[in-house]
C-alpha cells in the first residue's frame, strides 16, 4: 500500500514540475544574475550596499579599488536589475534594487556555516 501510494505521489510530483519549470527566458535571466554573483567585486559591492546607499567614490573608497573599476562593476549589476540609483544633490548614490538580493546572499552564508560545522 506504502509503495502505491509513493507511486501516485511521485506521479502527481512529476507533472507538476513540468508544469512548473520557468521557460528559458526566465532561467536565463536566473543564470545571468548568477555570473553576477560570480564576481568578488560585485559580490563586496552587492554586501556594501546592503548597508546604506553609496556613491561610486565611497564604494571606491570602502574597497580600495579605482572609481572607474567600480562604476563599470555597477553597471554590469544595473543592467540585471541588482541595483538602481537616485540624485541626491551632486552624487549618484546606488542601493539594492530589493531585498531579496541579500536573502540569497544570508542564506549562502548560512549554507557555508552549516558546511562547515559538518566537519
Amino acid at each position: 500500500m506504502a509503495e502505491e501510494n509513493f507511486e501516485q505521489e511521485h506521479q502527481k510530483a512529476l507533472t507538476n514540475l513540468k508544469a512548473e519549470l520557468p521557460n528559458d527566458e526566465a532561467l536565463g535571466a536566473m543564470v545571468n544574475i548568477f555570473k553576477a554573483f560570480g564576481d568578488m567585486t560585485r559580490v563586496k559591492i552587492i554586501l556594501a550596499l546592503a548597508e546604506t546607499p553609496l556613491s561610486v567614490g565611497e564604494i571606491a573608497d570602502t574597497l580600495g579599488m579605482s572609481q572607474s573599476s567600480i562604476s563599470h562593476q555597477l553597471s554590469v549589476l544595473k543592467q540585471l536589475n541588482l541595483v538602481s540609483n537616485a540624485r541626491r544633490g551632486r552624487n549618484i548614490h546606488y542601493r539594492l534594487s530589493d531585498q531579496h538580493i541579500i536573502t540569497i546572499f544570508r542564506q549562502t552564508q548560512e549554507h557555508i556555516i552549516e558546511d562547515e560545522n559538518d566537519y
